[in-house]
């Protein structure tokens, strides 16, 4: 399986469980989360990459780059957008009862 099959999966599910919950919130700092979070994982994919940190087999990547790192490496960000906000909803509006 290649990264980007794997990648969309994951995204896929992440989306079907994370969506409802995040229609809820505010899109605004979504969105500015989610750009924050891919501009980092382009800066920083692309320097561990060019340093040889990290390393790809090139029959599983789809070959798209960013411009060293890639393109798979954004689902990561991606998917943090989605969760992470939707655990904090789901997680952290339990009132304890006194």
């Amino acid at each position: 399986m290649t990264y980007v099959l794997l990648s969309v999966a994951v995204l896929a599910v992440l989306a079907v469980g994370c969506v409802p919950v995040l229609r809820r919130l505010p899109h605004r700092p979504l969105v500015v989360t989610a750009l924050v979070l891919l501009t980092l994982t382009v800066i920083f994919d692309n320097v561990i990459v060019g340093l040889d940190i990290v390393g790809y087999d090139e029959s599983l990547i789809w070959g798209v780059r960013m411009p060293i790192a890639p393109i798979e490496d954004l689902a990561y960000a991606v998917g943090a957008v989605l969760l992470v906000p939707t655990l904090w909803e789901l997680l952290g509006r339990r009132e304890t009862e006194s």
